[in-house]
């Protein structure tokens, strides 16, 4: 008989099988006296038997096991913790040009807030006239873009009036009239899909394509050439947006690699690669101040950036599903965010502190994903919607600016609706798309929107007034 067989005197009665395998704990007596001295515990003690011995391990183990739970959320609460990279000495002196432009953009914005009027009867009037001049919009033209073989993705009517700027699938940059749509200028300047474009300085905008490069267009409209400056490799991965900087000194891109980058868009230095979103990062923004830059992800949700500071100032949690597009209004402190949960909600960066970044509001604004939202951001004053405004007496009569009161979005159901960007409610819904629209934007002065998706088409909406 083997001696490990026989019995102990007052040796506690278990279940061996369960022992070993429940608990993990061995059998053999010479791996119990090993296990025990793994763990730092007394491989002996005095009077003790195999059972008693194996009893000790597993109570060792259960004890190890509770603490477990602890050290892990230890762990995670490493994970969790904010840090900061190292960033090349150019990357400081980008913050401190951001710091000081931005004031004094803030400074002009809010003087020119604080002259406007604040007649009840005006602001009324002014509203009434954009709203009823909106519900006549409806189609003007239809085009389809010579050379495109896929859904077009992003469009941009140029600030600076008279030109469009689209991108496609098929990796196509077009260059378009806003009046005829007739194409200009195209060039295949990407290998696979474009993302959303912008427009900086006059006669230039930047693309970016699923390859992972970023191109800087400069337009001669003299003899209708455009050439790219590339950045190549900017990302590992699709870049989904690439928007200048109001300073236009600065470029920033957003990526399926989970980051945004700022770059130098006159070196092309890479200045910032920054990290916070779980999932693939889908849009952004910049505040027209140019202080704080707001990252759309596959995630739901949207965090806002200090660019004066680098840190990530707020996390907005409110949609329930990949947040496709941002952009702030003109009054610098209104923001909507469009999302694959059919919805557009309304941030006041006013409103937003460490304990309360909820929306001030949630439009229903489709009844499928939300590709786009733009605000009106008027370049020429006094717009097409403008007109003269009185008093209650009908007197002193004044033309008000127009620059975001309204805002525009587009969806995968084949709209794109209008909304009033005081009560967010629905002005008017334009139909004519036979597919998914992708993207949309409003002139320089208000008097058309422009829209374009799967259908392969450029559609214009006004009035015929």
């Amino acid at each position: 008989m083997d001696l490990k067989d026989v019995p102990v005197a007052n040796e506690p009665k278990t279940n061996k099988t369960n022992l070993a395998e429940v608990q993990g704990v061995p059998e053999d007596d010479e791996e119990v006296k090993r296990l025990l001295r793994k763990l730092g515990e007394p491989v002996t003690n005095y009077g003790e038997g195999p059972g008693r011995r194996r009893e000790r391990l597993k109570n060792v183990l259960e004890m190890r096991s509770k603490s477990e739970p602890d050290e892990m959320s230890e762990e995670e609460d490493d994970d969790n913790e904010v840090f900061y990279t190292p960033g090349p000495e150019s990357l400081l002196i980008c913050r401190k040009n951001i710091l000081h432009d931005s004031l004094k953009r803030a400074s002009q914005r809010i003087k020119a807030q604080s002259e406007a009027t604040k007649d009840p009867i005006k602001l009324l009037k002014h509203r009434r006239n954009i709203n009823s001049r909106l519900k006549t919009f409806e189609l003007l033209g239809s085009q389809v873009v010579p050379g495109v073989t896929r859904t077009i993705s992003s469009i941009r009517a140029s600030p600076y009036g008279g030109i469009l700027a689209c991108g496609s699938w098929d990796g196509t940059v077009s260059i378009l009239n806003q009046e005829d749509l007739k194409t200009k200028i195209q060039r295949t300047g990407h290998s696979e899909k474009v993302g959303s474009i912008d427009w900086g300085p006059e006669n230039t905008f930047v693309s970016g394509g699923q390859e992972g490069n970023i191109n800087q267009w400069k337009l001669d409209l003299s003899d209708d050439t455009m050439e790219a400056a590339t950045i190549e490799r900017a990302h590992g991965e699709r870049i989904t947006s690439t928007l200048y900087h109001p300073t236009f000194d600065y470029i920033a891109s957003t990526s399926f690699d989970q980051t945004w980058k700022l770059w130098d868009a006159n070196t092309h230095e890479e200045l910032l690669v920054q990290e916070g979103h779980s999932k693939s990062v889908l849009c952004g923004a910049f505040q027209p101040d140019g202080s704080i830059f707001c990252s759309g992800s596959q995630d739901a949700m949207a965090r806002l950036w200090d660019l004066r500071s680098g840190r990530c100032i707020s996390t907005l949690q409110g949609h329930a599903q990949a947040i496709h597009s941002i952009d702030f209004s003109p009054n610098g402190y209104h923001m909507a965010t469009a999302s694959a949960d059919c919805s557009v909600k309304v941030w006041d960066l006013r409103k937003i502190t460490p304990n309360n970044s909820n929306e001030i509001f949630t439009i229903p604004a489709h009844t499928k994903l939300v590709s786009c939202v733009r605000f009106f951001h008027g370049t020429r004053f006094p717009g097409a919607l403008s007109q003269e405004v009185t008093d209650e007496n009908d007197n002193a009569g004044e033309i008000l600016d127009s620059s975001g009161s309204y805002l525009v979005t587009s969806s995968y159901d084949g709209l794109v609706n209008v909304w009033s960007a005081d009560n967010w409610i629905k002005v008017c819904s334009l139909r004519g798309h036979t597919d998914k629209v992708m993207s949309c934007d409003v002139n320089g002065d208000g008097s058309s929107i422009y829209s374009c998706g799967w259908d392969k088409n450029i559609r214009v909406w006004g009035s015929i007034d």
